[in-house]
């Protein structure tokens, strides 16, 4: 199997229900296009002159201010380590949009913080996975599945690559029954998404693996064409086995369904 390696795209939107919903622009577009769209601005615009009108004499004209670019704090998050095993992939036949969803339901929670709001997995008994920018500046983390509630620390965060692990301080979780590693993959597959768009709990979607990218700095990412939106960040990508193979976690703004997920397996690495 190839894989697409390409440079970085426009701007691309983040899925939490967050303020902060523009700041990943990530490696996977054309150099050309990434060229044009930072292109600086003019010192000056050209004016045009009717024929029969004298040109006034020339003046000094003051340079165009330069944009204060400022960046909100980085929150204060553990180091990455790697808390929990990987779940092993499931080998079995497909499963039915109806049974996939009734399996896996049990294992993707809403997180809730304040102004902020999107979804977490489990992959062990006490530990889940979703994206830093859900819970970066959350001092309580709240999941809710159904009629559960509980409270989770961050344990784990590489903020650099969206990454972070969450652990329960009490109670037991379901944790999905597999999980399949990014190089298994191929463009043509049926997949499924299980998160909280919009706050609507553990809503089910599908459509196609539409793409693998790897990022400039090695990171893996899957383009699927199942709608993603607000609130979705964090949330489950499934194969049509039941196996997490992905981490719901950008779409692109203004654009006819490019959503994608980092890849599962990079959790593990």
């Amino acid at each position: 199997m190839s894989f697409i390696r390409v440079p970085a795209w426009l701007l691309l939107a983040l899925l939490a229900g967050c303020t902060a919903a523009e700041q990943i622009a990530l490696s996977i577009a054309p150099g050309p296009l990434r060229e044009w769209h930072i292109r600086p601005l003019p010192k000056e615009r050209p004016t045009e002159l009717a024929p029969d009108v004298r040109a006034e004499p020339k003046t000094e004209k003051a340079a165009w201010p330069q944009p204060i670019v400022t960046r909100a704090p980085e929150a204060v998050l553990p180091p990455w380590t790697i808390p929990s095993q990987k779940p092993p992939p499931l080998a079995r036949n497909s499963l039915t949009a109806g049974e996939l969803f009734r399996e896996l339901s049990s294992s993707v929670y809403t997180v809730a913080v304040p102004n902020s709001q999107g979804s977490a997995v489990a992959i062990s008994s006490r530990e889940l996975v979703t994206n830093c920018h859900v819970v970066a500046f959350a001092k309580v983390v709240t999941l809710i599945n159904g009629d559960r509630t509980l409270s989770a620390d961050v344990v784990s965060a590489d903020q650099a690559t969206d990454r972070c692990f969450l652990r329960i301080q009490s109670g037991e979780l379901k944790s999905v029954p597999g999980v399949r590693e990014y190089s298994s993959l191929t463009v043509g597959e049926g997949v499924y998404t299980i998160g909280s768009p919009r706050g609507l709990i553990n809503t089910l979607g599908s459509g196609l693996l539409s793409g693998l990218r790897i990022s400039d700095d090695g990171i893996e990412y899957i383009q699927v064409s199942a709608p993603l939106s607000d609130g979705s960040s964090g949330g489950g990508l499934f194969d049509d086995r039941g196996n997490l193979i992905g981490v719901t976690t950008f779409t692109i703004r203004d654009s006819q369904n490019l959503n994608f997920a980092i890849a599962a397996s990079q959790f593990w690495k």
